[in-house]
């Protein structure tokens, strides 16, 4: 990730990584500080659990509906463009948050966080591998750390006590920076006659690469809304401290830092379908021994495996970048809403069944089906010519 004869200064291409890489780092946090805050927020505005609710699920709305309308706009705006659309988003949305008097303006400000995440991925994704071509996995596994490392600052911010307010605003500065500068890239050529949306979807849908890359994605935001999104209730059911459980989750997520950086590299050696194949069969083997044995002695397996489960996405969106042309905004955000949607349907489906009293464990062991699953597919994949 670092560029010959740089001098000892940040060149154009590293500038521009950096800015990118600072967005994304507040878009990872933004996207779940609401949930630390909510002790600190409900008092203040006088909201409750279900309000709590209705603002997770208008920031994932607002994700997934401006992934779709982002991805649209990308035929006519340029990555640039767009990316400075979503900073000025992120930076309405922090200071709405931050003045918030009741519950419809923090609505509002949170839905704004949502959008502003909707219209960055897409040309975010497509600008990163745009920029390190022939490195493109280990450059968005470099890229990827900002929206991790971004999780755990927001999972920091319980210790805001009552400034809860100053950490919305202190956050508002780097996306109001970033609207008053933006450095320039290379653009993608534009298609002066391109072809219908739904056309060109049904073109990217027939792609195997494109196909293998949404499983390779279900797979990794799977376990992330079922195993891991599930465990801190499995273990703690099971007489395991719940303090314990958060801090292998949080050593798991500081893990997954060096292993994107190892599947990013094995992605520019060995191509997206044998480092996937690899990741997902690791997944799911170190799945069982976190679920099978007695849980006091399963919960320490949380560690590997959170750090490699969420290490597949970072793989998989190279896999995606890749079998896409340049102008490639409608495909990523098509592909990405998708994803979320059926990742939400899949953690709807499991709550469900849980109040229909079926085990969790049992279902948790079901879920491990999907890495096993696509790593089949990726072992398929590998030797043969991909289209």
């Amino acid at each position: 990730m670092s560029d010959p004869a740089a001098g000892g200064r940040l060149t154009p291409r590293q500038a521009t990584f950096t800015y990118l890489f600072t967005l994304y780092f507040i878009l990872g946090g933004a996207e779940t500080m609401m949930s630390p805050l909510f002790p600190l927020v409900s008092p203040d505005l006088g909201i409750t659990e279900s309000n709590l609710a209705a603002i997770l699920a208008a920031v994932s709305a607002g994700i997934a509906s401006f992934n779709i309308l982002g991805g649209m706009s990308s035929r006519r705006l340029s990555d640039r463009a767009l990316v400075r659309a979503s900073a000025v988003a992120l930076a309405a949305g922090m200071l709405a948050s931050a003045a918030a008097p009741n519950f419809w303006v923090l609505l509002a400000g949170q839905t704004l966080l949502g959008v502003a995440f909707g219209l960055y991925f897409p040309p975010g994704l497509a600008s990163v591998a745009r920029l390190y071509p022939g490195s493109e996995g280990k450059a968005i596994a470099v890229w990827g750390q900002a929206y991790s490392f971004g999780l755990a600052a927001a999972a920091l911010s319980v210790f805001a006590g009552g400034g809860w307010r100053w950490v919305y605003l202190g956050c508002a500065v780097p996306p109001l920076l970033a609207i008053a500068w933006v450095p320039r890239w290379v653009q993608p050529d534009r298609d002066r006659a391109p072809m219908p949306l739904l056309a060109q979807l049904v073109q990217y849908a027939r792609k195997h690469t494109y196909r293998l890359a949404f499983w390779a994605s279900f797979g990794g935001v799977s376990m992330h809304f079922v195993v891991i999104g599930f465990s801190p209730a499995f273990f703690e059911s099971r007489g395991v401290n719940l303090w314990l459980v958060g801090i292998l989750l949080a050593a798991g997520r500081i893990l997954s830092a060096p292993v994107k950086l190892v599947g990013g590299a094995l992605y520019d050696r060995h191509g997206g379908p044998w480092t996937a194949r690899l990741m997902t069969a690791t997944t799911f083997a170190f799945g069982l021994p976190l679920l099978l044995p007695p849980a006091r002695v399963g919960v320490w397996m949380l560690v590997p495996f959170v750090g490699m489960a969420v290490s597949v996405l970072p793989v998989a969106n190279a896999m995606l970048v890749a079998a896409l042309p340049p102008q490639s905004g409608w495909g990523i955000g098509t592909f990405r809403a998708a994803l979320l949607g059926s990742a939400a349907v899949l953690s709807a489906f499991v709550s469900g069944l849980l109040e229909l009293g079926a085990p969790l464990r049992t279902l948790m062991l079901i879920s491990l089906a999907l890495p096993a699953l696509v790593s089949l597919a990726m072992h398929r994949a590998v030797g043969e010519p991909l289209a």
